[in-house]
């Protein structure tokens, strides 16, 4: 009996260490969703120049309690004053979606993460603009960020986690400052995007973009294939780049027919999960590009979370809500201690 006792005492922990492992990994999976807190800034915000002086602006970004995977900068300035040499990506982040363009007093780029394992978070710089003074003016002349700059958290609701941004102000000596212009407005605190429909296995998720030439759409009729559909509109002619994030991003990129209407499917079939499309249209004509995107989910998943190529979201991004991995330790041993020590009292009584 004694030895029956023991085997049986021996099962019961057994069987207990997963069952309480199993239960922590659940309760890990209890995440929240990080409300939007990014800011973008440009450095210097105040300086002065000479005419003829070349001036570097950062820009910077601070993104909270975010993980952002990608952001569209924009800019804007007095074209009399400034004359844009060139915008490019910055430390924080590696990589250039949508190369940099500068233009009559524009100038643009869309930048990335590495990958949605290593997101852009904290603070640093994401963008770098090159400026030349060509015209006095006696008062700042502002270089401010566009209506349609965004930054794209990771599975963050609404995925446009940019809550404001603050314009570098900058003086111009010397040269003619009778010259006057008036500047494009353009609006500080962008709209965040609008977000994707209730998960349906048969479902299509539609997403206007900013201007409404540029939209997406994805059919997720395909789930069990893991392909699913992206198409929309652009510009009649525009290089559209297509990024569908997940833990290794896929890129494509297509060209919009002479009705402005383009297509893909991933490279690779998708597991279960949610995930964030980013699209970006270049106007062959302007020069000039627009950004969108939108979230889809494939299957069911564990709380919205694919298991291999699926997009890490909030629900798998953000710090547990509640729990700890030394709470759930010391629940694990206490559990184990007392199966033990009630095993070893019922072993007591039969010996």
């Amino acid at each position: 009996m004694k030895k029956i006792l023991l085997i049986v005492t021996g099962i019961i922990i057994f069987i207990s260490i997963p069952v309480v492992v199993f239960f922590f990994g659940q309760q890990q999976e209890i995440r929240s969703k990080a409300t939007p807190a990014t800011t973008l800034s440009i450095q210097p915000n105040t300086i002065s120049v000479r005419v003829g002086e070349t001036v570097v602006c950062q820009i910077l970004i601070n993104t909270g309690e975010n993980k952002v995977a990608s952001a569209k900068v924009s800019l804007l300035f007095d074209q009399t004053k400034f004359e844009a040499l060139s915008i490019t990506n910055g430390t924080l982040a590696p990589r250039i979606l949508t190369q940099g363009t500068v233009g009559s007093g524009t100038a643009t780029i869309t930048v990335a993460a590495q990958s949605t394992a290593k997101p852009i978070t904290g603070q640093g710089e994401i963008a770098v603009v090159r400026l030349k003074a060509i015209g006095g003016s006696p008062t700042p002349v502002a270089v401010q960020f566009t209506s349609d700059t965004s930054v794209y958290g990771i599975g963050e609701n609404p995925v446009n986690v940019l809550i404001s941004n603050q314009p570098g102000l900058i003086t111009i000596t010397g040269g003619e400052t009778g010259i006057t212009s008036t500047m494009p407005s353009a609006t500080p605190i962008p709209t965040p995007l609008p977000t994707s429909k209730a998960d349906t296995p048969q479902s299509l998720y539609s997403q206007p973009a900013s201007s409404s030439a540029l939209t997406i759409s994805v059919h997720t009729e395909a789930t069990r294939s893991g392909i699913p559909l992206v198409q929309g509109t652009a510009s009649p002619g525009a290089t559209v780049t297509i990024v569908i994030y997940s833990k290794t991003p896929q890129t494509s990129v297509v060209t919009a027919d002479t009705k402005g209407n383009w297509e893909m499917t991933p490279p690779k079939a998708l597991s279960s999960g949610t995930y964030t499309v980013v699209v970006t249209a270049l106007n062959p004509t302007t020069g000039t590009t627009e950004t969108s995107s939108t979230t889809f989910s494939l299957g069911g998943g564990i709380g919205g979370l694919s298991t291999e190529e699926g997009l890490e979201t909030a629900t798998g991004d953000a710090l547990p809500e509640s729990g700890s991995t030394e709470t759930t330790l010391v629940l694990l041993f206490a559990g184990c201690i007392l199966v033990a020590f009630g095993a070893f009292s019922l072993t007591k009584q039969y010996v």
